[in-house]
């Protein structure tokens, strides 16, 4: 059974207005997964001013609960200054609401040693540990991110920004520019701009090996060329996998002859990088097989175990975070195979499992980006307008804002028959936001 919301009374620091705020103290991702999200996004006991507009996390006493990870933290924020027998007995409380809530022969012993977070920091590192993120990556995480912030605080002082990044050089590579991507693409409206437009200020700065594709004219001579200037190995193995599909007999011939070519005409020192080269080429590939295989696997388990679950909805939140690409390449794959066998039972279940999975996932996102990705779904204009109709109050302009940015994105990715689909739309929501004016 869930853990409700607590509403609580709090004074805005800024304006002084009182106003109530919904706090959670027991995050059990057990019984409601998508918690966890928000706590690691820092979204839960968000209070904003309704007169002011500040906002912040609420301090308050958390128990993190995650059954199938036998996982259970306490984490008191130092600032309520309270006593440690004070401490205890809150803790013991919030532990003992747990255990009561689960059938006396489920409870194991993790509930006798609870983990405790003495900083928020601290807290979420067990969380993310227990994912199998080691504390090492969690270090360099942080670090790029407090980096990030430094640089946006001066983005709009050139010759500050200029001297941070010449103090920070070495520490603007792939993964730097790939966590500022990944920021980018999670904000929305003029912060996403904001982190865009830095990213284009640093490029300008510094010379990034950005892993991408090789143009399709590309021939094995550019491919390998490409894979030589590649050193950093995050960068190299993106750009394998990026490549992998021309990574074929013809181009091992072609970098072999290479080889040949070198040892014959004395130079040992090119065989040797050349080799080197091949040796680390089949050394990722191998590597990502093996990781896709790994991966596929896991998802087949994952279809298996939601196909015989009784409540599937909720089978399907338990496992949200499981629900990655390779995850819907598969189910479609299978989808593919049932529905050509003329097996109708397994499309429909198959069906039923994916739209329970893609509701799981957008129940993360904001209402408007919700509405956007059933649109995306919907056949125009007949399904379209009817959600368009059931929604007709997040037709704003902000909206209309970041509608336009998923028609940038997929412009951007050159998927043509999304643009096409959400600008026929589009005309649909401005005839709706127009009545609604009228």
């Amino acid at each position: 059974m869930p853990y409700p919301a607590m509403p609580t009374q709090v004074t805005c620091p800024q304006c002084n207005r009182r106003f109530v705020v919904s706090i959670h103290t027991i995050i059990d991702v057990g019984e409601e997964p998508e918690l966890k999200e928000k706590l690691l996004r820092g979204e839960l006991n968000y209070a904003e001013c309704p007169d002011c507009g500040a906002g912040g996390v609420i301090s308050t006493p958390l128990l993190y609960h995650d059954p199938e990870k036998e996982l259970l933290i306490s984490f008191v924020p130092p600032e309520l200054d309270i006593s440690g027998d004070e401490r205890e007995k809150l803790v013991g409380s919030l532990i003992n609401s747990v255990m009561n809530n689960v059938p006396q022969e489920e409870r194991k012993g993790y509930f006798f040693q609870p983990q405790t977070a003495l900083t928020m920091e601290s807290f979420y590192d067990m969380i993310l540990e227990a994912d199998g993120i080691s504390r090492e990556a969690l270090r360099a995480h942080r670090k790029r991110v407090q980096l990030i912030e430094r640089l946006m605080a001066v983005a709009d002082d050139e010759q500050e920004l200029d001297r941070l990044v010449e103090e920070n050089r070495e520490q603007l590579d792939y993964e730097f520019f790939l966590t500022l991507s990944n920021l980018a693409d999670v904000q929305e409206g003029e912060e996403a701009q904001r982190v865009r437009e830095l990213r284009e200020a640093l490029l300008e700065r510094v010379n990034v090996t950005i892993p991408s594709a090789a143009p399709a004219g590309a021939s094995y001579d550019d491919l390998v060329q490409m894979l030589q200037e590649t050193e950093e190995d995050d960068a190299f193995r993106q750009t394998v996998a990026l490549n992998r599909s021309r990574l074929d007999y013809g181009f091992f011939q072609n970098l072999t002859a290479k080889i040949d070519a070198a040892r014959n005409a004395d130079d040992e020192e090119r065989a040797k990088n050349l080799k080197a080269l091949r040796e680390r080429i089949l050394e990722e590939i191998e590597d990502q097989d093996r990781m896709v295989q790994q991966a596929q696997d896991k998802a087949a388990l994952l279809l298996m175990r939601l196909s015989e679950a009784d409540d599937l909805e909720a089978a399907v939140r338990e496992h949200r975070n499981e629900l990655d690409t390779v995850f819907f390449v598969l189910l479609n794959r299978y989808r593919q195979t049932a529905e050509n066998e003329g097996d109708t039972e397994r499309v429909e279940k198959l069906d039923a499992i994916l739209n329970a999975a893609q509701e799981a996932l957008e129940e993360q996102l904001s209402p408007e980006a919700r509405l956007i990705n059933r649109l995306l779904r919907a056949e125009h204009p007949e399904e379209t307008d009817q959600i368009l109709e059931e929604h007709r109050d997040l037709l704003t302009d902000q909206f209309l804002d970041i509608y336009d940015t998923y028609i940038a994105r997929f412009e951007q990715e050159e998927d043509q028959e999304a643009v096409d689909h959400l600008q026929e739309v589009r005309e649909q929501v401005l005839a709706k936001k127009t009545v609604l004016r009228s």
